[in-house]
């Protein structure tokens, strides 16, 4: 237990703030930085705190965001379309089983020995 002039318990605000309140005499530009910082990690934390409490609520729109700007909308189905195609190699991938892959390495050396040896050929 800490004693009762050690002064409030802040919770942890993240490195930001800690940075800031290292500083021993801050300037005005410091000090309005440090006020930023905080304000910026407390709602962060309000909002961690109220998502445990809601239920997550998935969008009936289209766009499966929250989003109502056109932009904004336009931006985070770009998102999720670059996601969905970047992790499509990765799906193919694990749904192979050892046979294909053994059938795929197969074919690039034979094709890799064939341009090796047309390359032999033609010197």
């Amino acid at each position: 237990m800490l004693p009762a002039d050690a002064g409030p318990l802040y919770p942890k605000l993240g490195t930001s703030v800690a940075k800031f309140r290292k500083i021993k005499s801050p300037t005005a530009a410091q000090r309005q930085a440090h006020g930023d910082a905080v304000h910026a990690a407390m709602l962060a934390l309000q909002r961690r705190a109220l998502q445990r409490e809601l239920p997550s609520i998935a969008p009936s729109c289209a766009s499966r965001t929250w989003h109502a700007d056109g932009d904004a909308i336009h931006k985070a189905v770009r998102q999720q379309q670059h996601r969905e195609l970047m992790s499509w190699p990765d799906r193919i991938r694990r749904a192979r089983t050892a046979q294909e892959w053994q059938r795929l390495y197969d074919e690039a050396m034979r094709t890799k020995r064939a341009a090796r040896s047309s390359y032999r050929n033609a010197a």
